[in-house]
This record gives structure tokens, sequence and C-alpha cells, in this order.
């Protein structure tokens, strides 16, 4: 078959949740499929993504994203009914671009990666449509109104509105839906009437050696750690919360214990953070393995989050205990992993830690445990093996219902 596969930002390299799952669904279609990619990426990403992605997919078109213009849309999407999201994401140039190569090329399927990309493809009947959303954008603007005060409340429920509302329609449209959890698709499709199917992720598990700990980061144990994108909204309230609320509790007992944020593009917030007792703001790193390699346990404090929280599952994959808030465990089947604890408040949280602290070596005997619960159940190849059948279901429903509305016509 050929696909054309739509993306809002290019999945290269794989370093974050979105570009990770989207890298793992290309690389998988290409390996069974003809695979046209067409995606947004600033300049400096189409320099180091182009080439790698070419590699494996037929054609590659990367379309240059400017910020202003985005912003200027997406503020003038305010007096409208559009999300801004989708106003943000939407090109004139890259949507002449796109309706041209489906006119030309006569793709088997139309693969389109986050809802924001489905008005690139609005009205298209000649092709089955694939959305997967991987979360609901909805529900995300949703968390942020309730953390929010106003103006910025009453603009993030206005835009969880409007999502909510587009993706249900986006829904309704398409040939087929994915999501990364239950809780996905519970958003998503509340009534489960809607054609939206599972598709969890998985996680690449890590060749490296225990012992590699470099003498820099082993010099800053004993420590915690925290990884992720550190200008990411959800990421920056994540380590405020338990740097104002856990670490302190944690502190009266066993002082000498370190925070550790590992991730590039710290905002001025986090960046902060470095000046309270035992906190240590990394930034960017080459390797995020080394700093999971001589922690304790990595901790997962979300109190805005949404689908699957990566992070989790690389900490588990390296056989580290991880410690978390209630909803992205339950996101990554927590009650299975007796290596995720689930904390539901900050005294339950601090408590958690300080039995991992003062008893590493249950915690790495539990953490033992982890690696094999990630082999079993976030294994990309068995996690996307089931999208090849519904590909071609998809085609051959598109195909039935096309040969019916031609015999309907004919009577």
């Amino acid at each position: 078959m050929r696909i054309l596969f739509l993306a809002h930002r290019v999945p290269y390299p794989p370093d974050k949740g979105e570009k990770i799952r989207a890298y793992h669904e290309l690389r998988f279609l290409s390996s069974h499929h003809e695979v046209d990619l067409f995606a947004f990426a600033d300049p400096g990403e189409q320099a180091i993504a182009k080439p790698v992605l070419s590699k494996f997919c037929a054609r590659v078109h990367l379309q240059d994203l400017p910020k202003g213009a985005a912003m200027i849309r997406a503020i003038a999407s305010l007096f409208t009914s559009e999300p801004f999201t989708n106003a943000y994401f939407y090109s004139p140039e890259l949507s002449t671009i796109v309706r041209a190569a489906i006119k030309e090329c006569q793709y088997d399927v139309v693969f389109v990666y986050c809802s924001a990309m489905a008005p690139y493809v609005a009205g298209l009947s000649s092709v089955p449509v694939i959305v997967d959303f991987v979360d609901s954008d909805a529900s995300k603007w949703a968390q942020y109104a309730r953390h929010s005060i106003f103006p910025l409340s009453w603009l993030y429920r206005r835009e969880a509105s409007l999502l909510g509302r587009h993706e249900r329609k986006v829904a309704e449209n398409a040939q087929l839906c994915l999501a990364s959890t239950p809780l996905e698709i519970e958003a998503i499709d509340p009534e489960n009437r809607l054609p939206v199917r599972l598709l969890e992720n998985g996680v690449s598990m890590p060749a490296t050696d225990s012992n590699a700990v470099a003498s820099e980061i082993a010099a800053l144990a004993p420590y915690v750690v925290f990884v992720g994108q550190m200008d990411y909204r959800p990421n920056i309230d994540a380590v405020c919360y338990f740097t104002d609320e856990i670490l302190p509790q944690v502190h009266k007992s066993h002082p000498d214990l370190k925070f550790l944020v590992v991730g590039r593009n710290p905002s001025r917030r986090v960046r902060r953070l470095a000046r309270l007792p035992g906190v240590v703001v990394t930034g960017s790193v080459p390797e995020v393995y080394p700093y999971l390699q001589g922690a304790i346990a990595a901790v997962a404090p979300f109190r805005i989050c949404q689908g699957v929280q990566n992070k989790i599952l690389e900490a588990l994959a390296m056989g580290l205990p991880v410690v978390s808030t209630p909803r992205p465990a339950l996101a990554v089947g927590g009650a299975e992993c007796d290596s995720l604890f689930v904390a539901e408040s900050p005294g339950d949280f601090s408590r958690m830690l300080i039995k991992i602290i003062e008893d590493p070596m249950r915690g790495r005997d539990v953490g033992s445990n982890a690696v094999e619960f990630v082999r079993r159940r976030f294994s990309w190849e068995r996690n996307l093996a089931p999208l090849e059948h519904w590909l071609q279901e998809a085609v051959i429903h598109r195909k039935l219902s096309a040969s019916k509305g031609k015999h309907a016509a004919s009577e």
C-alpha cells in the first residue's frame, strides 16, 4: 500500500513523547508499505531529520511553521469558533501541497497523527483516513484550566470545549481512530459509539552498562530524578509541586537527598529551583540513562498529565523504582507493576520515597521486576502489530462502501 503520513511535529529525533510514538509508527508502516511523510519542522530540525527519515520514507516533505505567523493565526481564531490549536498548525501552503499529493499519488490510506492535522484532509472521501489522537488534547486543556486563574482559565476552558467538539467530529468522519490509553478513549468517545481503538505505546529497552555511571553524576548521590522537556507546562508544574510540597518532607529525615531535574530548555521558573537546598537543574544532557542509573528512584509527581508518560516507562525499563501520582500510573497499568508506587498525596509521596531511600536493596529488587513488566507489556513490536490488520481492514471497508455506492447510483 501507499500511505500518506501527516504529523504536526517531525518525528525525529525521537526524544520526546509525541515524537517517539510517531517515529515508531512511521518505522513500522514503512517496513511494510511505501510511506510519504509530510510534517512541520523548523529549518534546524529539517537539516537533522530529513536525511534520516528519507532512508525509510519514499518522500519526506518538511514544512516550516514560523512561530510569529502561527501565533497570529491562533490569536485571530479567538474571534471565531475554531480551536486555536488548529489555527496554530494550519498552513495554507501545506494544505495546497497535501491536496496535490493526494490527487497525484492515489494513496491507499491517509494516516493522520494528532487531531490538529485532521483539517488537512477534511471532506476527503476517496481514501480511508486513520487518525491517531495519541491523547485527548481537549482533556489536557481542561486540566490547564483547573490549574489556572482568570483570564487563562477562561481561555483554556474555551479551548477544551472547542477541541472536544473537534475531536468528536474527527472521530465520526474517520475510518478508524487510535488512542494511547483507555483513559484517552473514554475522553474522546465517552458514549462508546465511535471507531476508537487502543494502540498502546512502547519503550526501547536501553542497552547500557549498569556500572557505567560517570563520576560527576555519581558524586551527586544520593538523589531522585525527574526527566523531561523542561519548558512543557505539565513537567514544570510537576517539579515545582515536588520541590514545594514533597521534598521538604523528605529532607526532614534525609537532608542529604538531592532532586535532579534532567531535561532541556528549563524555563525560568525551573531554573530558579536550583537555588533551593538539594535541587540540581541540569538542562540538556547527552544521555538521560546515566542519570537514571545512578538514582535511588524516579519521580512522576504530575498534577497535570495526559496519555502515557514515557519517562515512567524509561525508568522502569532501567529497573528503577518509580513513585507517581495516580493518573500517570493508571495510564501505564500501574496496578500490574510492583515497582510503580502510587501516591495520592504529598504525605504519601514522601513516605514512599523515604521507604525506598532507607531500604535501597528492596527498591532495586522490586525494580528488577519492572524490566520484565516493560518487556512484556510495552514492546513496540508487540503493541504496533495490530496496526497492519487495522490498515487492511480500513482499505477493504472503504472499497466495499465505494462499491455499494456505485451500485446504488446505477440502480
